[in-house]
């Protein structure tokens, strides 16, 4: 249990929240989140209920009388800061996600309790980056939440209407599963504000960088990984401890003990229930330690037990390929919309939302572009760029650029003195070229660091949070 103090008299507001999302570390929302499979709706009440918290009232049983072998359902489980989590709420998330595991990944399926406690883990993280994004004014408006509705809806090859049958045919609400969207989009921009915006790269780090880049070439990796923490300012013996874990763990999986299913039980990570994978990571993008451990790894292969900043972690190769270094280069679009003063910002701002409802109802980017974009160079193409390679665009737009999937539209962006809304209309792999490799390197370094402090950052939120368990049979380190 956490040691922070415990409010007083607390008002509490049931947050939705979403399932984890499969990654080292997170990335941007439409990258991360574009398969339908990927992203399950958590079965979750539709409206959030305002409940009073009072010392007497956390454990207290309801009014109304029960069978014997009734559940309470509406006891407290954890409170987060001024939040509480309750156990309808949890049992709800406990039965999408083990539906989930059923049909994606039944070996990643961990004994209930420990199914349990690993949900109630990642639901309070959450609850702490949405209270965190709620004091940091972030909202998503309903241009926004379609906009994201369309793009995860092209990306399935479907209509906004067939994607809201499709999941209705699964048995999820419309209401749930765009209430777990417009939270998803929330904590990614508030990732992106409070880690990805203080990311600076300067050009002596990329050069050297990229020196150690060509001696990498194109290695790639799919892997899983286990992660067991330490926690903040860790003492020598809690150093001690997380490592022997872990190495007791690497141990029961050379043993032959199943990866997906150890990850589900005692991984602390993200991709924790999705049996720890977290997909393709090019070498360049893994911390050091990390990629100089794997490179003599084969396919099928468990690394050593290796020591990161925040803990520990063991990584199995699902595969390994070695190809040409390539960048991603994207054929995009843009209105832009000059903004000089604060007058013309907002007028700016209003008009980006009556061009996304129009893209909304049907129109056409390219008709659009015409007539309201006021890009002297692009405007006149129906808003066509050309073929976009890294580093020819701000970091914002170049970043929001490699979430978009083809054909779907950003959300509008602020960018120095100009409103943006992007068009991604294709991508392709182009072979690097000598002059390319510093874009490369560059893009290539700010990724990692960015898993590296994304990863600090969640561990720094969730230790410096007021969290209290009330189940004791829920607590497990947190006890």
């Amino acid at each position: 249990m956490s040691c922070k103090r415990r409010p007083h008299v607390i008002v509490l507001s049931l947050l939705l929240g979403s399932l984890p999302v499969a990654g080292w570390a997170s990335t941007p929302f439409l990258n991360r989140d574009t398969l339908l499979a990927q992203a399950p709706a958590p079965a979750v009440d539709s409206a959030p209920a305002t409940h009073t918290y009072s010392e007497d009232s956390a454990l207290a049983p309801m009014n109304a009388p029960m069978p014997s072998n009734a559940v309470n359902l509406d006891k407290i489980v954890a409170i987060v800061n001024d939040n509480i989590i309750t156990s309808m709420q949890l049992e709800q998330r406990v039965s999408a996600v083990r539906a989930h595991l059923q049909q994606s990944d039944p070996n990643a399926m961990p004994a209930d309790d420990i199914l349990r406690r690993q949900v109630l883990q990642q639901m309070i993280l959450q609850d702490i980056e949405l209270q965190m994004a709620q004091r940091a004014n972030i909202k998503v408006d309903k241009g926004m939440l379609d906009q994201a509705v369309n793009n995860l809806a092209q990306a399935n090859h479907m209509t906004a209407d067939q994607l809201r049958q499709a999941l209705s045919s699964q048995g999820q609400s419309w209401e749930t599963f765009t209430n777990d969207l417009k939270d998803r989009i929330i904590v990614d921009r508030l990732m992106q504000q409070e880690v990805e915006s203080r990311v600076h790269v300067g050009p002596d780090e990329v050069k050297t960088f990229a020196h150690q880049l060509k001696d990498m070439g194109g290695v790639s990796f799919n892997l899983q990984q286990i992660f067991i923490p330490m926690p903040n300012n860790p003492t020598p013996n809690a150093i001690s401890a997380a490592r022997q874990q872990a190495t007791e763990v690497r141990n029961h999986l050379i043993a032959g003990e199943d990866f997906s299913r150890l990850a589900a039980q005692v991984s602390s990570g993200r991709d924790a229930l999705q049996g720890g994978r977290i997909g393709w990571v090019k070498a360049g993008e893994l911390p050091p330690s990390v990629s100089q451990a794997l490179m003599s790894l084969k396919t099928g292969d468990i690394s050593q037990v290796i020591a990161g900043p925040t803990g520990f972690h063991i990584f199995k190769i699902l595969d390994k390929k070695d190809e040409q270094p390539t960048i991603t280069e994207v054929k995009a679009a843009a209105i832009v919309l000059r903004a000089g003063s604060s007058l013309q910002l907002q007028e700016a701002e209003d008009r980006a939302q009556d061009i996304q409802t129009a893209l909304q109802n049907g129109s056409r980017f390219s008709e659009l572009a015409r007539n309201y974009s006021q890009d002297p160079n692009t405007a006149a193409k129906g808003g066509e760029m050309g073929w976009i390679t890294p580093g020819q665009l701000p970091d914002t737009l170049e970043r929001t650029l490699l979430t978009l999937q083809p054909g779907a539209v950003s959300s509008p962006i602020r960018e120095g003195d100009a409103i943006y809304i992007l068009q991604s209309q294709g991508r392709r792999q182009q072979p690097v070229e000598e002059k390319q490799i510093m874009a490369a390197a560059r893009m290539q370094l700010f990724n990692r660091i960015v898993r590296e402090r994304m990863d600090e950052w969640q561990h720094r939120i969730r230790d410096s949070a007021y969290v209290e368990i009330l189940e004791p049979n829920l607590r497990g380190s947190d006890a």
